[in-house]
């Protein structure tokens, strides 16, 4: 009797095992099941090759996509996807109705870039490409204003020529010892 208890027991644990492994891996296609019931759909992209006025380094641009279903169904952004982490996508999420428009805002941080700077964005949404691009480009010029002083400028010139310590104790590969781990070694 108490073979058939732990083998009913056996089998339960294997039951709840599968049972909680099957809730696992659907729960990670809860996206892809929620949005497969709606219908493919067309959307239009305002502009969605754009190119900006140069701006100073560290500043914000704000950028404001339309989006409008062509189609007859509701249209679903699933995603927004920049390239860049400098930048961040805010979209509309509620379903579009034909006709209707939803908005995609993008804020992009322009502190950790100089130079010309080109964003691909990525859009994904219930429609027959699934994908659509949103470019923007923009020059990102560091501050006119800000000017280096006599004391900055003196520091970069002693940096190029080796610095104050360099002057003191000369060059390291002309001070005649190496250090190692063991201690200071000196040549002869």
């Amino acid at each position: 009797m108490n073979q058939f208890l732990s083998l009913q027991y056996k089998h339960h644990i294997i039951a709840a095992f599968c049972c909680m492994l099957g809730a696992v891996l659907l729960q990670g296609c809860k996206s892809d099941r929620e949005n497969a019931f709606l219908e493919l759909t067309t959307m239009e992209i305002e502009d969605p090759v754009r190119h900006y006025y140069p701006i100073i380094q560290g500043l914000e641009q704000n950028i404001v996509v339309k989006i409008t279903n062509t189609g007859e169904n509701p249209l679903k952004l699933y995603k927004v996807l920049p390239s860049c982490g400098c930048t961040i996508a805010t979209f509309t999420t509620h379903a579009i109705a034909p006709g209707n428009d939803g908005f995609i805002e993008l804020k992009y941080n322009s502190t950790k870039n100089i130079g010309d700077v080109g964003i691909y964005t990525t859009v994904l949404a219930n429609t027959k490409e699934r994908s659509h691009t949103i470019f923007f480009d923009i020059h990102v010029v560091p501050d006119a204003l800000y000017t280096k002083d006599y004391e900055e400028l003196y520091h970069i010139e002693q940096e190029k020529k080796g610095g104050l310590q360099e002057m003191v104790e000369g060059k390291t590969n002309e001070r005649g010892y190496i250090v190692d781990s063991t201690g200071v070694q000196k040549y002869k």
